[in-house]
């Protein structure tokens, strides 16, 4: 042992307590009164309530780019190649590239034109069913590069691609599988090779692509031969890891089961992909979703504002009036809305699309611009953390967003919302929204009304997910009421809003009839 450590240690410990027995002595009462004021300080400071956490969210959650997906609630299609310029639907890829000559092309109007109706997000046919290429792909010569377009100079897919990027719009890209002009189609390998090539020049070269839209389309009596979606879709998450990619079985987003843009009045975010094959699905399963799904695939609603999905001179579009309904039978129904509005043979959205698109988002801003809720007294079965708790208010879901929301008390039999309007209202459409980031949860519900000093049920509804509209014939009242019945789990909300719709012809039952 270092004997002279060992004594320099001891010589330490002495001279700590000297000076401590030295402080008590010379100063024995000083640090007395210190201690009762520390005591006393401790004793009465308020303690700060604890938040109260969170519900636990239920599986299956929707991912980050699903969840942005989701949020901008509609999408334009823009379906566009040769077949806008042979008045064709489904081209048979043996027509000229030099049919392609839009002459005054310009992408910057088309996203324009979606930004000004309230569209967030584009999706080009970067190759249809016919095959050709509106890039300048180095594995086929049917593409721009064969066309007199920009003197085979030009790149449509680069040119919405800038113009969507200036202006904030999300892009997306239709890649068909179907190719009706390559003669390597109908040899699996190499075609599959081919159309991997493909994918990787599209998303490689232009930026962030937030969908990747596909389908197994096949025409009758075509050629034989299996696609390696699987390989694709690992190609497609490695190049772009923040687009959802969308089929008929996902794996991000659904096909609705149909061409009209329209879901049932049941449509679950919930599926199961196990019980789902791309160019194979049950379209019914694809309308309705799964209530006991182990995957968050939400559902998107393709229609057109033409008959066609390419542009026919011949075609009349549908009116303001129709694309409302249509929006409340797809976004109003749990479903992202994609509506093709097709660029005519000069290469700009046509005058009268555009109007039908002002007036549609004119109508939406008409009805969905005053929440007559807005100034209503509200009070709750029970509040998640008692009534005080403003962290789970029900006051929460007057606020528009899903980050803030009512939540009840676990282990309750009772979920209402009440709402004094302070006077008395006359509506016809019901808004409602569940913090999707959190699950969707409701199953079925009740809205009623305060009549004659009596509940009087309004409508009943199944699913909410991110958005629900409901319309009903025009009620008149000052109380209202609304009764989750059934739920997953502890039912969420995150917005709830009454509106008065004086456009609509209510022509059908939204849900079940009032």
């Amino acid at each position: 042992m270092d004997t002279d450590s060992s004594n320099s240690n001891d010589n330490n410990i002495r001279n700590i307590n000297r000076r401590t027995q030295t402080l008590n002595s010379t100063n024995p009462i000083s640090l007395r009164p210190l201690t009762i004021l520390i005591i006393l300080f401790i004793t009465f400071i308020p303690h700060t309530a604890l938040k109260t956490p969170p519900p636990l969210p239920i599986l299956p959650l929707p991912s980050t780019p699903q969840l942005q997906w989701q949020l901008s609630s509609m999408a334009l299609f823009f379906h566009f190649g040769p077949n806008t310029f042979t008045d064709s639907e489904w081209g048979t890829g043996h027509a000229s590239p030099y049919v392609f000559n839009p002459t005054r092309l310009n992408a910057s109007q088309w996203v324009h034109v979606a930004e000004e109706a309230g569209f967030s997000r584009v999706i080009l046919t970067a190759k249809h069913h016919d095959g050709f290429c509106l890039w300048p792909s180095e594995y086929t010569d049917y593409s721009v590069k064969a066309s007199p377009w920009r003197n085979g100079k030009g790149d449509v897919v680069a040119e919405l691609a800038m113009a969507a990027k200036e202006a904030g719009i999300a892009l997306g890209l239709y890649l068909s599988p179907w190719d009706r002009h390559e003669n390597c189609f109908g040899k699996t390998v190499e075609y599959n090779e081919f159309y991997m090539g493909q994918m990787v020049e599209l998303l490689s070269r232009y930026g962030d692509i937030k969908e990747v839209w596909l389908d197994g389309t096949k025409g009758e009596g075509e050629k034989d031969m299996e696609y390696y979606f699987d390989a694709w879709l690992s190609l497609i998450r490695q190049l772009q890891p923040g687009a959802v990619i969308f089929s008929d079985a996902g794996p991000d987003t659904r096909w609705i089961g149909n061409e009209d843009g329209v879901t049932g009045s049941s449509c679950w975010s919930l599926f199961n992909r196990s019980d789902a094959e791309i160019g194979g699905t049950d379209p019914q399963y694809c309308q309705r979703g799964d209530p006991h799904g182990h995957d968050w695939v939400p559902a998107e609603c393709d229609v057109s504002i033409r008959p066609g999905w390419f542009w026919h001179a011949s075609e009349v579009t549908k009116s303001a009036l129709k694309l409302l309904d249509i929006y409340y039978r797809s976004a109003g129904r749990n479903c992202l809305l994609l509506l093709n509005v097709p660029p005519n043979s000069s290469g700009l959205i046509s005058d009268e699309d555009i109007q039908v698109l002002q007036e549609f988002k004119e109508l939406r801003r008409s009805i969905f611009s005053d929440n007559l809720a807005k100034n209503a007294i509200l009070n709750a079965s029970s509040v998640r953390g008692g009534n005080d708790n403003s962290q789970f208010s029900p006051y929460n879901v007057l606020e528009e967003g899903i980050y803030t929301y009512w939540a009840p008390e676990e282990d309750q039999s009772d979920w209402v919302l009440y709402l004094n309007l302070q006077e008395s209202v006359s509506f016809n459409v019901l808004q409602v929204q569940e913090p999707i980031h959190m699950g969707q949860r409701i199953i079925e519900f009740n809205f009623e009304i305060l009549n004659g000093g009596g509940w009087k049920k309004v409508i009943s509804g199944t699913t909410v997910g991110y958005k629900r509209l409901l319309q009903f014939p025009i009620v008149q009242s000052q109380c209202l009421k609304f009764v989750i019945s059934k739920s997953r789990a502890e039912p969420l909300i995150s917005f709830l809003g009454i509106y008065m719709d004086r456009f609509s012809i209510l022509s059908h039952a939204s849900d079940t009839t009032s």
